[in-house]
C-alpha cells in the first residue's frame, strides 16, 4: 500500500509541477506581450489612445494569470498537508528550491490576504 501511495504522489508532484511551469511560461509571454504593445505604438509614433482597450485586456490577463498561479501554489501547499495526512510525511517529490517551513502557513495556504499588500485597480476596457 505504501509504494501505491508514493506512486501516486510522484505521478501527483509532476503534474503539479508541469502546471506550475505552464502558468509561470504563460505569465512571462503574457508580459511580454504587455510591454512589446506600448512599445510599439511608441516606436510607430501613434497616440496614446491606440490600443489602450487591447492594453488593458491584456493587462487583466496577467493578473487572471497570478491569481491562477496563487491557486496552483495553494494547491501545492494543501497537498504537502495531505501528505502527511496519507502517512508520507515529509518528502520532496519535485525539482527546485522550497522555501523555508517558516514560511509556510499551517493549513496549506500561502494566501495572505491579511498582509499589507497595495491592491490597485487596473484599468476598465469599455
Amino acid at each position: 500500500m505504501l509504494n501505491e501511495r508514493m506512486s501516486a504522489a510522484k505521478k501527483i508532484a509532476s503534474d503539479l509541477h508541469q502546471a506550475e511551469d505552464a502558468i509561470d511560461d504563460t505569465m512571462i509571454s503574457i508580459a511580454r506581450l504587455a510591454a512589446t504593445l506600448p512599445t510599439a505604438r511608441r516606436d510607430t509614433n501613434m497616440s496614446a489612445i491606440v490600443g489602450q482597450e487591447a492594453m488593458a485586456k491584456v493587462a487583466q490577463a496577467l493578473a487572471a494569470a497570478g491569481e491562477v498561479r496563487q491557486l496552483l501554489t495553494d494547491a501545492h501547499l494543501a497537498l504537502s498537508v495531505t501528505q502527511k495526512q496519507v502517512g508520507l510525511g515529509t518528502r520532496m517529490f519535485g525539482a527546485g528550491v522550497k522555501p523555508p517551513a517558516a514560511a509556510l502557513v499551517e493549513d496549506g495556504s500561502n494566501d495572505h490576504g491579511d498582509a499589507a499588500v497595495a491592491h490597485l485597480p487596473l484599468a476598465k476596457a469599455s
